[in-house]
């Protein structure tokens, strides 16, 4: 089947963009088509190896990463980004998620897989730290009305479910930033460490599109009625 360009006809009219797909380039796509009038990346500052930047999703001019892995990706971090306030447009953000502990580098193999191919941190509050930072950051060079793409997933550790996305929702609006849109990235298939299972296994993750923008829902208000 050929990929169905934006707006483009098909047997039942112009093409719908879905909340949910299996194929995150598509995802993306069809974000910068919603929010992006440029429909180009400015900035990735975790980039690692440029997963994201194939299928027509051209490379941002600005790639960083904490530990650069290919050439013309400069080092830095995503809550010191070397740029003017207001200067940049559109950034995506895919940080890790894994909350790895410190031994699990010691794990036997079959174990702690996910952890030791992604890294990750020692706790929530070690992703709270990173995530808030970042966001506040993003909030200081993006122009108004600039857009954040923030991938993220929920992650179990200590045997506690941390329904990640929505912690980051709330991180956003306090950092001046407007929830427009949200994204899910289904997976057929996921890794497994072997040990006992006691929550679901996440088969999705989550493209949030936060607007530097005021927050035009009262997400406080709504919550408590």
């Amino acid at each position: 089947m050929s990929k169905i360009e934006f707006g483009q006809d098909t047997l039942f009219g112009k093409k719908v963009i879905s909340s949910i797909g299996y194929n995150q380039q598509e995802i993306i796509r069809d974000i910068l088509y919603l929010h992006a009038d440029s429909h180009d990346i400015d900035c990735d500052p975790t980039y690692s190896i440029g997963n994201f930047y194939k299928d027509g999703i051209t490379a941002p001019v600005h790639k960083f990463d904490k530990f650069p892995q290919v050439p013309g990706v400069v080092e830095a971090t995503s809550d010191k980004l070397p740029f003017q306030d207001q200067s940049i447009r559109v950034i995506m953000f895919d940080p890790p998620f894994v909350i790895t502990g410190d031994t699990y580098g010691e794990a036997k193999d079959g174990s702690s897989i996910i952890a030791k191919r992604f890294t990750g941190f020692h706790d929530f509050k070690e992703i709270k730290t990173m995530y808030g930072d970042s966001l506040k950051e993003f909030a200081r060079v993006l122009i108004g009305g600039g857009i954040v793409i923030f991938k993220c997933q929920d992650c179990v550790a200590c045997s506690l479910n941390h329904f990640t996305h929505v912690w980051v929702m709330y991180e956003a609006v306090k950092h001046g930033f407007y929830p427009k849109d949200l994204f899910i990235l289904l997976a057929r298939a996921r890794l497994t460490d072997g040990r006992v299972q006691q929550h679901a296994r996440k088969f999705h993750s989550y493209f949030w599109v936060f607007k530097k923008d005021i927050c035009r829902v009262n997400y406080t208000q709504e919550m408590m009625l």
